[in-house]
């Protein structure tokens, strides 16, 4: 037979054979089949190290009993839950050595009978009919026993208090009911004391307070009192008192903040702003009003990429130190002048095709170093015998960050939750002209159950055009009513975006609850840039309120380090892919900010590698991807490999993420969306015009009939390709003339102008609206031009060189959004001219239902970004894509007698077979796109 026993401490189970003797645990196995429920629960226990077995006997502590389920209670028979109140009430003077507490079991309060009990550990005894106490009930019922048994010698006012404050804490807890006198006793133990910093006259005054509403009243009581008590009365404002009980530790930093109250030491004043942990203990002292724990120390940034020159044979050769802590240090060398002109002109490509790195040797390098160092390298090769000496450059002071990149040094220890219950709530002051979208009221609920839920943050990484503003919109006014503390919320963004953010929030909400504040271009002037504590706590000081404040991603690298000093709520980061690389000096800014809750916003999680990811959740959750370099080891490293499932590998990524990514596509979630026509009869073709086809020929057979080798030929070709592609465009930008000649001229050169113009004039026809997709400047100006004399009308370009914010100097340019909201505001047909680069952040233009893209984006992800700045939520009418193509006449066949592809035909072909992979969420969209080599065969039967 299965029984137990108990005593105040343990519950011991054991069996017992019909001649009542107990079994020995040995041959507990005969009882596998009647008694498997229970023994699996004591083996399980066992297991955890939560149970021991002796000879006879499976013993149990009663806090682990107290914690089964009550499931596992019933299959091991144990007594059922006390059902009735346990009262407590006072026993002597509470501020005497000799009060005690005593409690009762009653079977209710107030007024009810106190009943006949007795008790054994977690066992209570009514009428002798045994219960389980619960776990809290049973804790205060061995508090008070335990304190009542103190001598006087170790009780007091303070103690007395202190184990009041406890058990008023577990009684809310656990049904308990105090006596009007105890219940009545209002006191507050600080977690911890918080430290607040003002600088007067050169003087730094550390300032005591506790978080509580008279906290003030706590800081004037410290100060007039000559040495540091253990209980602070406190009176509210009704008149009531509430008692601060101190503990030990709070006490002795209490001490410690009374020696140093005022510090006019400018050195030591630096010493506790920078470094404040080496003077007051974390355990006790809140230290908010420093930076981040994130912040190691303000130190001067290493970059990544430096010149250096190294001895070869006997000349000097330049070359570039990369420092990478995921992928150790590479050494680029240059031995020749050549080298260096192949280089120089990757890196000319690069910009051309509006790209932030220039690839050399499997590394990406940002434009901005490669410039540096072209610079250093032809001094160089003019003076091989004598090294060049670098000019020391005098760098600005950073927040040095914990990076997690070889080791994970910083983590905020969120664990991954199997799942995240969604709750929406609701606000009242959404405009009446704003309804939210299912997904969007789901995209909210999940912002606001992982903030409820104690996370750090998360990154929203909706497909483009769902809405990802008015969700963020949403949480944050939702925030701002329902939490009351005085911290700012933060939304940074690239400049051209932010007016956006503005408009949106005085669109969305009525009225608003939060002031909006534009920290960027003049207005951050006002901050300061250098390591000058006073200052910087002073900047913090002005914007540490509750209110937006919108800024870009510059001003945060520019003004570190008062920025991050503010204790925000929230702070949200659009267009996050801004901070995509690890250790970059905007990434460690970014990284660096304090506040309670971090979102992350893009469309595109990966676009170059997938490290990006990781640096995104670093950013949101740091630690839950682990390091850097065990990162790229585990993920990105297997992608170089053919035979990877790439299905299968950003799956494993995905569910590492789990919660706290949110991924919708419009296909899946925008059920009401217009239609997208965006299949085959988009594609129109147009055989070339004579003077066009002739250009094409001549270019091709330059490639095809260049006698040089190499590196050279290569180069030949790479010239021809992006020739044959301005040729497919207009045959008359490859030899600048393209804005010399006439509109009659321009359209009778070029089959796909022939076409676009087509295409508009039926779009006039329907007095709708259209944008145009063109990269180059020269292309997009033919355009302006055809469009004026063949429509009179002149069109805005957007290419990323018109001003992003208004400017005071010239108050005729109008910025991005102010042009879109111009666009958007005019009734009819009408033409807007964009680069598909500067349409790939941010900005909506839902009033164009026609696109054409003129010039082909060579990644599909980014061409589709361009195509979702119409095809998004806001969208009324059915969206139609064009795509021009510019083709060979029947005549040209191929050895196979089939016509030869175009240019146009061949990237259009690629470019499908490369949309699978670029849909795939954590696909780097960079691999998906066309390379020139993918190019080559096909175009000059050669690679």
């Amino acid at each position: 037979m299965f029984r137990y026993k108990y005593d105040s401490h343990h519950f011991s189970f054991y069996f017992l054979n019909q001649a009542g003797n107990k079994i020995p645990v040995s041959n507990w196995e005969v009882f596998q089949l009647e008694f498997l429920s229970q023994l699996a629960i004591l083996n399980e226990l066992q297991d955890n190290g939560l149970a021991d077995f002796t000879e006879y006997y499976c013993e149990i502590d009663n806090l682990n009993i107290l914690k089964l389920s009550d499931i596992d209670k019933q299959i091991l028979d144990l007594p059922n839950s006390y059902p009735y109140k346990i009262f407590i009430e006072s026993d002597g003077v509470l501020s005497q050595s000799s009060f005690k507490f005593k409690y009762g079991f009653y079977d209710f309060i107030p007024n009810g009978t106190q009943l006949n009990t007795k008790r054994n550990g977690i066992v209570v005894y009514v009428d002798d009919i045994p219960y389980l106490l619960s776990e809290n009930q049973y804790k205060i019922c061995e508090s008070i026993e335990s304190f009542n048994n103190l001598i006087d010698a170790q009780k007091g006012n303070v103690i007395n208090l202190k184990k009041l404050s406890k058990l008023k804490i577990l009684s809310n807890e656990s049904g308990l009911s105090l006596e009007y006198f105890l219940s009545n006793q209002t006191l507050f133990i600080p977690e911890k004391i918080k430290l607040g910093i003002e600088f007067n006259n050169g003087s730094l005054e550390i300032i005591p307070t506790i978080d509580m509403t008279n906290s003030v009243e706590f800081t004037n009581i410290f100060d007039r009192l000559p040495t540091v008590r253990d209980i602070y009365p406190i009176s509210g404002d009704n008149g009531e008192t509430t008692r601060v009980v101190i503990s030990e530790g709070q006490k002795s930093e209490l001490q410690n903040i009374k020696s140093k109250r005022k510090i006019s030491d400018r050195k030591l004043i630096q010493e506790i702003v920078e470094h404040p942990e080496l003077f007051f203990n974390d355990e006790d002292i809140d230290f908010t009003v420093f930076y981040s724990d994130r912040v190691k120390e303000i130190g001067v940034y290493s970059p990544k990429f430096y010149p250096f020159i190294s001895p070869y044979k006997s000349e000097w050769i330049p070359g570039i130190v990369i420092k990478d802590k995921v992928h150790g240090e590479k050494r680029i060398y240059f031995k020749s002048p050549q080298r260096l002109a192949d280089f120089i002109e990757q890196k000319e490509d690069a910009i051309k095709e509006k790209k932030q790195t220039v690839q050399w040797e499997d590394t990406e390098i940002p434009i901005e170093d490669a410039e540096r160092f072209i610079k250093i390298a032809k001094k160089q090769f003019e003076n091989p015998k004598k090294p060049i000496k670098q000019e020391k450059k005098t760098d600005n002071e950073v927040l040095i960050i914990k990076e997690n990149a070889e080791l994970t040094e910083f983590s905020n220890g969120n664990e991954l939750p199997e799942n995240l219950k969604h709750h929406f709530y609701e606000i009242s002051n959404l405009d009446n002209n704003i309804s939210l979208m299912p997904h969007q009221k789901e995209g909210i609920s999940w912002l606001q159950s992982l903030l409820k839920g104690n996370f750090s943050g998360g990154l929203l990484a909706d497909d483009m055009g769902l809405g990802k503003t008015l969700q963020l919109l949403y949480f944050i006014e939702w925030h701002s009513q329902y939490f009351n503390d005085n911290k700012p919320y933060l939304i940074i963004a690239p400049v051209s975006l932010l007016e956006n953010w503005q408009a949106e929030y005085q669109k969305f909400f009525s009225p608003q609850n939060l002031s909006l504040l534009k920290l960027y271009g003049s207005v951050s002037l006002l901050l300061t840039k250098e390591n000058v504590p006073v200052q910087n706590q002073q900047d913090a000081k002005r914007l540490q309120s509750k209110q937006i404040i919108l800024t870009n991603y510059e001003t945060i690298k520019s003004y570190q380090i008062s920025l991050g000093l503010v204790d925000f709520a929230i702070i949200t980061l659009d267009e996050a892919q801004k901070i995509k690389t690890p250790g970059t000096q905007i990434t460690n800014a970014c990284k660096a900010l304090k506040a309670d809750f971090k979102i992350a916003m893009t469309g595109t999680p990966v676009e170059n590698t997938l490290v990006d990811i990781w640096c995104l959740m670093d950013f949101a959750v740091p630690g839950l991807l682990g390091n850097a370099k065990d990162f790229a080891k585990k993920y990105q490293k297997p992608l170089s490999d053919k035979n990877t499932d790439i299905k299968a590998l950003t799956e494993q990524l995905r569910n590492s993420i789990g919660v706290f990514i949110k991924r919708r596509l419009k296909i899946d979630v925008a059920k009401d969306l217009p239609t997208k026509h965006d299949g085959c009869s988009s594609r129109i073709k147009k055989v070339m015009p004579t003077i066009q086809l002739n250009r094409y020929k001549q270019e091709i057979e330059i490639a095809n009939n260049t006698y040089l080798e190499g590196v050279e030929k290569r180069n030949q070709i790479l010239k021809s390709l992006w020739a044959i592609r301005d040729i497919s465009d207009h045959p008359f930008l490859l030899d600048g003339q393209i804005l010399n000649s006439s509109s009659e001229e321009l359209i009778s050169s070029s089959s796909k102008l022939q076409i676009t113009i087509g295409v508009l004039a039926d779009i006039k026809s329907k007095n709708e609206k259209v944008m145009i997709f063109a990269d180059r400047k020269e292309t997009q100006r033919m355009l302006q031009t055809v469009v004026r004399d063949t429509f009179g009308i002149l069109t805005s370009i957007i290419n990323g060189d018109m001003p992003a914010t208004k400017q005071q100097e010239d108050k005729s340019k109008l910025s991005r959004q102010q042009t879109i909201n111009h666009f958007q505001a005019e009734e009819g047909f009408n033409i807007i001219i964009m680069s598909p680069i500067a349409a790939g952040v941010g900005l909506n233009v839902t009033k164009a239902n026609h696109i054409i893209h003129y010039t082909r984006h060579w990644n599909p992800a980014k061409e589709e970004q361009a195509t979702d700045r119409a095809y998004r939520i806001g969208q009324l009418k059915d969206v139609f894509v064009y795509y021009p193509m510019a083709i060979f006449p029947e005549e040209m066949k191929d050895g196979s007698g089939k016509r030869l592809k175009s240019f146009d035909e061949v990237l259009d072909t690629l470019l499908n077979t490369k949309k699978a992979l670029a849909s795939n969420t954590l696909f780097p969209t960079e691999q998906a796109e066309i390379t020139p080599d993918e190019l080559f065969k096909s175009l000059f039967g050669t690679s």
